[in-house]
């Protein structure tokens, strides 16, 4: 009995103590929420979700579940992470409580997000959905009426659009805020623009620039001159559209938010002006810095898909890993009550809890070995995959760099043909000469090894490397042959590319078998593929 009282004794304070470490951890979880947007913002965004998640699961109260969920929704989509701002939108909606203001925040952070992401149709969905919230609420904004206008435009509902700008204006000119007023004239000229109505668009969009220039506000100056270069491109005035796309490029924009999407557009205008203008070698220029800046958003979205997509599987592994361990500590606090309440039995409760550990820790050990081999399993398949597809990229990326260059001569050839129809018959001949010599440069093209090497270079990395470590005798002959035979060309197309015959083709085949040491049962494709893999 005593010994069974200083049992009862060591648990009391074991319990006691597991309690207090319990309260100080859920403190500490709440500071998460701090410590995950510092993560976030120095690039440690797997960690940042973790913290998230740990702190969302300390709190107790959905309308606090609600607030995080918003902040953080927020956090995500200025760092253009647009579905993941989505998610914690959706989840904190999802969290019921009072039809607070929150709610109509919420659905506007999705609509934001499915703008940004160039879903208009769903942005305007949910932006309806939080003007209805709004409405309930009795607190409907300029600003509210503006971005919904915005929506609307971008979607194409362009009478819409223009009748919630002029309720954001009526807003506005009662609260006198001239920095809404001078979006809301570039809004409503944009839609003008759109519409056709070149007259209405001016008038709009010189008001706009009035209150830029009373304001000195030079980051909605860089925005206007595009809005105006599109104007006069639209009145076919292609020089002063062409001044206006100038201007902003001619800015340092390093400090706008914007900075990627206004070069590329103005890129874009010029590109555009300058052909019209039949500046031919000006227009090329711009259209390969727009491609550049063009390239630029594309690679940026890529790499913040990626990041979202690990972020999802890490938050889903997270998750998985709270629940158990919210499970375990249910467990370990009915055993601590039950011990208090049943001291009479507490040797059989140790007995049944000893056993119930022995269970669980056995279904646990079942369900690891189980998610091992489910692992296993997908890891082999996802590998499988990626060697297929990694096969099906080179193979498209091979044809499209033939393809390119074909459609770029071609482009150019039409271009000049058409310059010559519309020159005087004393120009006539000349441009033929040139567009005869441009033909003539160009027929070479496909035999630029030194352009197609780059190209197959980029394709199939480090294979000319490892194929002269291994056969260093081989000739710059043969290592064409090989790279021509390693993207499974015929021979009659490899004829074509050597300016040989195909009965020469099969010669340098049976050559190039002694040289790399293998007999004719060797298909050579096969044993090419194996080179990358060394």
């Amino acid at each position: 009995m005593k010994a069974l009282f200083t049992f009862f004794i060591l648990f009391y304070f074991q319990a006691n103590s597991f309690a207090q470490n319990h309260s100080v951890a859920q403190n500490e979880d709440k500071e998460s929420l701090n410590y995950g947007f510092y993560l976030l913002e120095n690039d440690s965004s797997i960690k940042a979700e973790k913290h998230f998640r740990k702190h969302l699961n300390s709190l107790e109260s959905p309308k606090e579940k609600r607030k995080s969920c918003y902040h953080i929704a927020l956090r995500y989509n200025n760092m253009l992470y647009f579905d993941l701002s989505i998610s914690y939108a959706l989840e904190g909606i999802n969290h019921e409580w009072e039809n607070d203001y929150l709610v109509k925040e919420l659905y506007q952070v999705i609509a934001v997000n499915h703008l940004d992401l160039t879903n208009f149709q769903l942005a305007e969905e949910y932006y309806e959905k939080s003007l209805k919230h709004s409405l309930s609420l009795k607190n409907i904004t300029a600003n509210d009426y503006n971005l919904i206008g915005e929506i609307t435009r971008l979607n194409k509902n362009l009478k819409r659009s223009l009748s919630y700008f002029y309720f954001a204006i009526k807003i506005n000119k009662l609260i006198s805020d001239d920095t809404a007023l001078l979006m809301n004239y570039n809004n409503i000229g944009l839609a003008y623009l759109e519409l056709g109505e070149l007259d209405s668009a001016s008038f709009y969009l010189n008001n706009s620039l009035r209150k830029i220039d009373s304001l000195g506000m030079k980051i909605r100056g860089d925005a206007i001159n595009i809005s105006f270069g599109k104007l006069y491109f639209k009145l076919n005035d292609y020089q002063k559209a062409l001044k206006y796309f100038s201007k902003t490029i001619e800015l340092d924009l390093s400090y706008h938010p914007d900075e990627i999407e206004l070069y590329r557009d103005a890129y874009k205008g010029i590109w555009e002006c300058q052909e019209k203008l039949g500046a031919i070698s000006s227009a090329f220029n711009a259209y390969k810095k727009y491609q550049h800046y063009n390239s630029k958003i594309q690679d940026y979205t890529k790499q913040t898909l990626m990041f979202q997509n690990q972020i999802m599987i890490e938050r889903a592994k997270y998750d998985r890993e709270l629940a158990l361990l919210n499970d375990e500590l249910k467990i370990e606090q009915r055993f601590k009550k039950n011990m208090f309440f049943l001291f009479g039995g507490i040797l059989l409760i140790v007995i049944l809890i000893i056993y119930i550990l022995w269970l669980r820790n056995k279904s646990i050990k079942q369900k690891v070995e189980l998610e091992v081999n489910r692992n296993k399993i997908q890891e082999l398949e996802r590998k499988n995959l990626k060697e297929q597809l990694d096969l099906k990229n080179r193979e498209l990326t091979s044809t499209a760099i033939h393809l390119a260059n074909k459609n770029e001569i071609l482009s150019d050839i039409k271009l000049k043909i058409d310059l010559a129809t519309k020159s005087d018959v004393s120009n006539l001949s000349s441009s033929l000469s040139r567009i005869s010599y441009l033909i003539k440069d160009n027929l070479q093209l496909d035999n630029d090894w030194e352009i197609f090497k780059k190209h197959f270079t980029e394709v199939h990395p480090n294979f000319f490397e490892n194929l002269i470590n291994l056969y260093p005798e081989l000739t710059n002959d043969e290592l064409k042959l090989c790279a021509y035979l390693k993207i499974q060309l015929s021979s009659k197309e490899i004829a074509r590319l050597l300016n040989i015959t195909a009965v020469a083709i099969n010669k340098r085949r049976n050559r190039l078998r002694k040289k790399l040491g293998i007999n004719s049962e060797v298909d050579l494709y096969e044993f090419l593929l194996t080179i990358n893999r060394n």
